[in-house]
């Protein structure tokens, strides 16, 4: 597997308060930032599905490239979260307060999420016949883990914010 680019180096630098993403924020609105919420609860659905899978693989005889596929299913949707999650950090100041909440609930998650990713894809790479090693299957259970804490994080601002709405 290629080396992917990870969600944390994106935060990392999301974090540090680059000008070019001041510029942009400008024209960015809550509604903007309400879409790309939306769209971060449909990848962290699907990614939740996806780390569910990888995590029973930790009880079952699956071959190294079953891992690797699921692997790559997972990252493909932490780098799209990223992607959404970029874009977020780059509005933040005009969102509106719980966006801004949101997005500082869901960024350290999705950063965990990627680094214990990242960590699974290197030791599958390097330990192809050990797929059953406690230092292996924390990972998946992490991922697992994380993977549903953000699904849940983000279904609970969209919902309290049609609650809002709503009244």
């Amino acid at each position: 597997m290629k080396r992917m680019s990870y969600l944390a180096m994106a935060a990392a630098l999301l974090v540090s308060g680059s000008p070019l993403l001041a510029s942009s924020s400008a024209s960015k609105t809550p509604a903007e930032a309400s879409r790309l919420l939306r769209e971060v609860r449909s990848l962290a659905h699907a990614l939740d599905r996806d780390a569910a899978t990888l995590d029973s693989y930790r009880l079952n005889g699956m071959d190294w490239r079953t891992h690797a596929h699921q692997l790559m299913l997972a990252r493909q949707h932490i780098n799209s979260i990223g992607d959404r999650l970029g874009s977020l950090e780059a509005m933040r100041g005009s969102a509106a307060p719980w966006q801004q909440e949101a997005i500082d609930s869901i960024v350290p998650v999705a950063t965990q999420l990627a680094a214990r990713t990242e960590a699974a894809i290197n030791y599958l790479n390097e330990n192809r016949g050990q797929l059953y090693v406690p230092v292996y299957t924390e990972h998946l259970g992490a991922i697992a883990g994380h993977a549903d804490q953000m699904k849940e994080s983000v279904d609970v601002f969209l919902e309290l914010a049609s609650t809002q709405d709503k009244l």
